[in-house]
């Protein structure tokens, strides 16, 4: 009979099969059109967006190194003349008359730099001796000023490149770079500035084409902007630290990001280079709405034509399916009946391996899949080992509460060892009554000591009420048997069963709810 209705599902199926095709093939082929049109335009979407976005990069990392490099220059030519009147006066310990001396030097000095705006020689109160700005009062003290105060309070006599400010009696912004005057004991003596006309650096920044809403700046090391295009004088001096660069930049003097600028939110493509030889940072950005500008009208174009192509192929798809839903509709129960027939058939097979109490295998799918598991071991000489487990007192139990709370209680056991025992080899069984069995292929010894622990651990956390145990709750005893099949001939199924069924026999006489591992010798019956 059995044979019959898989023969007859077969048959039902084949049908149904045959008549699906041409549905399935239709579908197949509208599917394939669309996703290939739709992959493909998408592909190419973005690899021309990559294309777009490395070109901007490039371009980014370019101009950001022609400007790193041109200021470069500009600072090193700065702190070449600072060095130099520096040197002047150290080494020959001028006095305040003789540095005075110096300011024909000085204004010739600056007369031939088209960068420079002015040059100073400050005494240790920050009170001007030498200037190449006219009437400038030596009354008036640049002892407050940030450059002045950080070459007070450091010995160092490095050339420092400060924020920009303005001078005193003028309204032009400067980039001051400065350095330490010592006298002749190493102590504070003053202070050299010279400094960089913003306007310049501004026009330079202005030279580059990087479209109407791309940004180019020129920063400090910690953020702090010297200047900015688009340029505000509200910007100047302004730290706009990004934690990214900063971190790429202690990985690398140079780099692209995408980011959005925290000055005046604009998504943009920036490359950024540190100078050569000073702390001071170049970026240039080109604006993502400039960048993929040409990028979005092409890709419009393209996705329009591809909507038009896939509406046509879905209209036409949809058409022929119409064609051949009538003959596919009447099969549509034969299929829902057939389905019935095959989950009936899966059903009937599992109660015919399972134990209808505890969904463990039986007796009878146990004997048959250990003994192939066995014999499996066997031929590759791999470990195997075995655990016969009995639920301790388990006849006082139903005696006390009944048979029905008896079986809940076997179900509880057989699902908290099915939890000890999960890897898709291992076999776990109701053996018989309240006895259940696990086969752990490819465990040694140690590992089976492992999983009978988790067992018992696994049945005393149910916590389930016992009045007839001594530990008044429910437990078991496992007896343990492990084998590598090094032997000839090898241990059968039935051998193993013995010696894990003796192991357990001595784990109840020595007081149960425990394991015992079978230590050789003959079974007992």
């Amino acid at each position: 009979m059995r044979l019959n209705a898989k023969t007859i599902a077969g048959s039902i199926a084949g049908q149904v099969q045959r008549r699906l095709n041409g549905v399935r093939v239709v579908v197949a082929f509208i599917a394939f059109a669309l996703l290939t049109l739709i992959g493909s335009n998408a592909w190419l979407a973005w690899r021309s967006y990559q294309k777009e976005l490395g070109l901007a990069e490039e371009s980014a990392r370019n101009l950001s190194h022609a400007v790193a490099q041109h200021f470069d220059g500009i600072f090193s030519d700065v702190s070449r003349t600072v060095e130099n009147i520096a040197f002047r006066i150290e080494q020959g310990d001028l006095l305040a008359p003789d540095i005075e001396a110096l300011q024909p030097e000085l204004v010739n000095t600056l007369s031939h730099s088209d960068h420079l705006h002015s040059i100073f020689v400050f005494d240790k109160d920050g009170r001007s001796i030498v200037s190449t700005q006219p009437g400038r009062s030596s009354t008036i003290s640049n002892a407050d000023r940030p450059y002045f105060l950080a070459h007070l309070t450091s010995p160092s006599t490095m050339t420092l490149i400060n924020p920009p400010l303005t001078p005193r009696l003028s309204s032009t912004w400067v980039i001051p770079v400065t350095r330490r005057l010592n006298d002749s004991e190493g102590r504070f003596a003053g202070v050299v500035l010279a400094s960089i006309k913003v306007d310049y650096a501004r026009a330079v920044l202005e030279g580059f084409s990087i479209g109407e809403h791309g940004a180019a700046a020129l920063t400090l090391a910690d953020g702090t902007i010297l200047v900015r295009r688009p340029f505000a004088a509200s910007d100047l001096g302004r730290n706009i630290g990004n934690p990214y660069i900063a971190s790429e930049l202690k990985r690398a003097r140079a780099g692209t990001t995408r980011m959005r600028s925290p000055v005046d939110g604009v998504a943009r493509v920036l490359g950024f280079e540190f100078t050569q030889n000073h702390p001071v940072v170049a970026a240039v950005a080109r604006a993502e709405s400039e960048v993929f500008r040409s990028w979005w009208r092409s890709i419009t174009v393209q996705c329009l034509t591809v909507f038009v192509l896939s509406v046509l192929i879905a209209v036409f798809g949809r058409f022929v399916i119409q064609m051949i839903r009538l003959r596919s509709d009447a099969q549509r129960e034969i299929v829902r009946a057939h389905r019935q027939v095959s989950d009936a058939n899966i059903r009937l097979e599992h109660l015919a391996t399972h134990d209808g109490l505890t969904d463990l295998l039986n007796r009878r799918a146990f004997d048959a899949q250990a003994a192939a598991l066995v014999a499996t071991c066997a031929r590759h000489r791999r470990h195997l080992s075995l655990l016969l487990l009995d639920v301790d007192h388990f006849k006082a139990y139903n005696d006390h509460f009944g048979h029905q709370p008896g079986d809940e209680c076997l179900r509880l056991v057989a699902s908290a060892l099915q939890t000890t025992a999960q890897r898709p080899g291992d076999i776990v069984a109701r053996y018989g009554g309240e006895e259940f069995i696990i086969v752990l292929p490819e465990t040694d010894a140690a590992g089976a000591r492992v999983i009978a622990q988790s067992a018992l651990e696994a049945v005393r956390g149910l916590r389930v009420e016992h009045p007839g145990s001594p530990e008044g709750m429910v437990t078991i005893s496992v007896g343990v048997t492990s084998t590598r099949f090094e032997q000839r001939p090898a241990l059968a199924l039935s051998d193993l069963v013995a010696q894990a069924d003796r192991a357990l026999y001595e784990m109840k006489h020595a007081g149960r709810n425990g394991y015992r591992v079978y230590q050789g010798g003959p079974p007992e019956a």
